[in-house]
């Protein structure tokens, strides 16, 4: 949450759940894409007491993702197309 410092008041973790088709223009930070996150828990604890987080607040979110190879990238459009050609229909 960017009005938490993550330094001082730790992080949430969560899952994304959707992102935007098109990136938006950020006069700041250039082109982001928007995303909605389900977080595992709906509050930050700051001095011991829990402070609730609502929808809307902005965030710098760092997302992990599987490893992957290039390879495997490009191909999985042919891997998908080849065995939904292979269901009997």
């Amino acid at each position: 949450m960017e009005t938490f410092t993550f330094t001082r008041y730790g992080t949430v973790e969560g899952e994304v759940i959707g992102v935007s088709n098109d990136a938006i223009d950020d006069e700041k930070r250039g082109p982001v894409y928007s995303s909605r996150i389900r977080l595992k828990e709906d509050y930050l604890n700051i001095k011991g007491e829990r402070v609730a987080l609502s929808p809307g607040m902005s965030v710098t979110a760092k997302v992990k993702t599987d490893q992957r190879r290039v390879l495997d990238y490009f191909l999985s459009p042919l891997r998908q197309h080849v065995q939904e050609s292979l269901r009997e229909r």
